[in-house]
């Protein structure tokens, strides 16, 4: 279960960094100096995460990649990859609230976006999230 983010978002600095930036980039430190940036990789990594991927972890991430495979119209997908998105956020972010969930599907491409637009109780704007997903 996943604690409150502590209210450190008016002492962002640009001395101490919150924690670590994603992608990783071999060579250079990739550190997120800002709540919002490392919330906003968090909630990335949480959804691009399946279940059972992390060691010792197994509820972790969400079945976003089980759901991109199925025959289904994209209104279902859609539907289907909300609830999945809410159901990873509540467990393990509840600090953050999900709005609006998005998915367009490119099939001449190979690849679907996902566009999630999420909130944190506290903080004053609205965040969007682009997630690309080739297949």
């Amino acid at each position: 279960m996943a604690k409150l983010v502590p209210k450190i978002y008016p002492n962002d600095s640009t001395s101490n960094p919150v924690g670590v930036g994603f992608p990783l980039v071999v060579g250079s430190p990739n550190q997120n100096y800002t709540t919002t940036a490392q919330v906003h990789d968090n909630l990335r990594n949480l959804i691009l995460t399946m279940k059972g991927e992390r060691v010792m972890q197994p509820t972790f991430g969400s079945d976003i990649y089980l759901l991109l495979f199925e025959n289904i119209y994209e209104e279902q997908l859609t539907e289907s990859a909300t609830t999945a998105i809410k159901d990873a956020v509540a467990l393990w972010m509840p600090f953050v609230t999900i709005g609006e969930v998005n998915v367009v599907s490119d099939k001449d491409n190979n690849r679907t976006t996902i566009q999630v637009l999420y909130s944190v109780q506290g903080w004053p704007a609205d965040s969007i999230l682009n997630l690309s997903v080739d297949i």
